[in-house]
């Protein structure tokens, strides 16, 4: 039988483990801000893996842009010919991207790989399941548009994947 003692075990004392509590409540301006720039980089992948499918399937490459626009703007945003589905469209998704860049920087807390990568992939089945499959058909023009879920799960993983830059964007930033 496990004494009291292997069961009450101290994660700062095992290598490799980390004490996940510790590194929630200890919130590091630097690395929140590290956490914006890398959802900002991984925002552009994804948008950039967007802009491949549409080219692939023959459809207009801004399409990805103006679907965080239709909640906003209606049917107006995939309109062609206007560029306000564009630009409403990039600054929500941008703020949401910073958004969960920042919060998958606090979370991850370390710049340890593995935790990087699996809560990279985490992040990015979140954000399909939550975002894409339950958050956006709520909205009647998001619904009426059809957006095709199972290429958006692919999307997300890039998203996900690409948020481990956080390491890079933590590394490099100007130290006080």
């Amino acid at each position: 039988m496990n004494s009291l003692k292997d069961r009450n075990f101290n994660p700062d004392t095992i290598p490799g483990e980390f004490n996940v509590v510790a590194l929630w409540t200890n919130f590091r301006a630097a690395r929140l801000r590290a956490g914006i720039m890398a959802g900002i980089f991984a925002g552009i992948m994804m948008q950039i893996f967007g802009m491949i499918f549409s080219a692939a399937k023959g459809m207009d490459i801004t399409t990805g842009f103006r679907i965080a626009a239709l909640p906003v703007l209606g049917n107006e945003a995939m309109a062609y010919g206007t560029s306000a589905g564009i630009l409403v469209g990039l600054s929500i998704f941008f703020i949401l991207t910073s958004f969960l860049g920042m919060a998958y920087a606090h979370f991850t807390g370390t710049n340890h790989l593995g935790n990087r990568f699996g809560i990279g992939l985490t992040w990015g089945a979140y954000g399909w399941i939550f975002i894409t499959c339950l958050f956006c058909p709520a909205f009647p023009h998001y619904y009426e548009a059809e957006i095709p879920r199972g290429p958006m799960f692919f999307a997300w993983m890039v998203f996900g994947l690409s948020l481990m830059s956080v390491a890079w964007f933590d590394k490099n930033a100007p130290k006080k």
